[in-house]
């Protein structure tokens, strides 16, 4: 299209619906919606606020009265006026276009990637909040929180190719929406069922912790299979904390816990781990010889929702991993739990 023909265009779509956003509620007849809400499938009020849209876009595509009266008596025997006509041949370009995109999206071939999309769970959005979960993917994993005011967050965590069809399914229900969607990265756990891979302070690669040695540190059984715990998907699971998630406050936020049921820590120790600082901030812990120590606080996490969260919030920079627990209030008190790891942490004497 040259430009003399796109300026054109724009003064006729500028013409056609020529009105404040105000006033374009009297050109949405009720025409107009049954049309809409008949040849896509449209509620009622998706009709009129796509409509509405629609019009207030004065670069939308258009067609000339010429191409328009080639297909009118067959397009208008389908249900379609002149403007549904036009907007459906923008539906089918952008449809189009979002299926090429798929097909070479690096995005969606890198399920590393992770995207966090924001649910909103607004009373007067109600409908919309409906569409997105209509259009999630069958296998998502949905995260919870508290925001700066103590009311709940809700986000939905998706991978490369889960965004991609999620985005496909939301421009046929809602072509103008834009959802809130960042990416992220989030703590590696891969918990090893047969050995005490990862396990802090400790390389698996070394005789004295392969599986079959029987002077394991953490022996407390003679069933080996008991050693390798907690297993990938075992809860509650005990996680000891350091650094900002020892404040009550920021743990309950992060995992969605309100005022009725506050954060209880128990003190605890580890071992085989020290603490250092990432950019000279954030505390992190990184492996250790054995009589490295550190003080902290424990916390029973109660099901994979709450971890999820967890994970999330210490990112792709920190990974899980196994450690042994002591319980200050429970002399000789040791349970095996879990705990975040700077990734690439260093290990060596103290």
């Amino acid at each position: 299209m040259d430009l003399l023909a796109a300026c054109e265009d724009l003064a006729a779509n500028v013409a056609a619906f020529d009105v404040t956003e105000d006033d374009l509620y009297v050109y949405v007849s009720e025409d107009d919606l049954e049309m809409w809400q008949m040849l896509f499938g449209f509620s009622s009020s998706l009709a009129f606020n796509t409509i509405k849209a629609w019009r207030a876009d004065f670069t939308r595509l258009a067609i000339s009265e010429e191409a328009w009266l080639l297909v009118r008596e067959a397009k208008m025997a389908e249900g379609y006026n002149k403007e549904s006509y036009e907007f459906s041949l923008w539906r089918a370009q952008m449809i189009l276009k979002d299926s090429r995109t798929s097909i070479n999206n690096s995005e969606a071939k890198d399920e590393e990637a992770k995207y966090l999309l924001q649910l909103k769970t607004d009373p007067t959005s109600m409908t919309e909040y409906l569409d997105l979960m209509r259009c999630l993917p069958k296998e998502h994993t949905i995260l919870t929180g508290l925001d700066d005011y103590g009311n709940k967050a809700e986000f939905c965590l998706l991978t490369g190719s889960q965004k991609v069809e999620f985005l496909q399914a939301m421009s046929k229900k809602r072509p103008f929406y834009k959802p809130t969607m960042i990416r992220t990265s989030v703590a590696a756990k891969d918990l090893s069922l047969t050995s005490l891979y990862p396990t802090l302070g400790i390389s698996t690669t070394f005789p004295q912790f392969r599986p079959d040695n029987h002077h394991l540190e953490c022996a407390s059984t003679s069933d080996s299979t008991s050693l390798f715990r907690p297993a990938q998907n075992e809860y509650p699971v005990w996680y000891f904390f350091y650094g900002t998630l020892t404040d009550p406050s920021k743990l309950s936020r992060v995992i969605g816990l309100n005022k009725e049921h506050p954060v209880v820590y128990e003190r605890a120790t580890i071992r085989r781990g020290r603490l250092c600082t990432l950019d000279g901030k954030y505390l992190s812990l990184v492996d250790a010889g054995e009589h490295s120590k550190v003080d902290g606080w424990a916390y029973q996490i109660k099901n994979q929702d709450e971890e999820d969260s967890l994970r999330v919030y210490e990112t792709g920079v920190y990974e899980v991993v196994r450690c042994t627990i002591e319980l200050a209030n429970k002399p000789d008190a040791k349970v095996q739990g879990l705990t975040f790891r700077l990734v690439d942490g260093l290990f060596g004497p103290d």
